[in-house]
């Protein structure tokens, strides 16, 4: 991986995520397609020090379609489980104004119910790294 883009990363997953990982952490970072992604649609899938894993998809152009945000927060719990990750992040690029983003934290809320290990960010698609 490009140097710069391995620092674009880590800014962007310290910075504007919230991340409080520690350095040795960053010293490995995956990036790849989002395979399988529910509903359709592009994603990218970054894996942080075999800790931490962070799905950033695109919403569809109808963020309230039913269901979709829930398809892609489970299938994302079941893989930081399956692969004994420690955090699950679900970054949603979008253009939703402010009751959207309020309704797609409930949503996400409900689908992963009590799980304190896995996060939603929705941010605008220029605070993306890569998408």
């Amino acid at each position: 991986m490009d140097p710069r883009q391995k620092t674009a990363i880590e800014r962007f997953i310290r910075d504007t995520l919230g991340c409080q990982c520690p350095d040795e952490v960053f010293r490995r970072v995956e990036v790849g397609p989002l395979s399988a992604l529910a509903g359709g649609g592009t994603g990218r899938r970054l894996v942080v020090g075999d800790r931490l894993l962070i799905h950033i998809v695109v919403a569809p152009d109808r963020a309230d379609e039913p269901g979709w945000i829930e398809r892609v927060a489970l299938a994302g719990r079941d893989e930081r489980d399956r692969l004994a990750y420690n955090r699950y992040r679900l970054v949603v690029a979008s253009t939703a104004e402010t009751a959207d983003r309020t309704s797609l934290e409930q949503r996400f809320a409900g689908a992963l119910a009590g799980d304190e290990r896995a996060h939603l960010h929705v941010l605008a698609a220029d605070l993306l790294p890569i998408v």
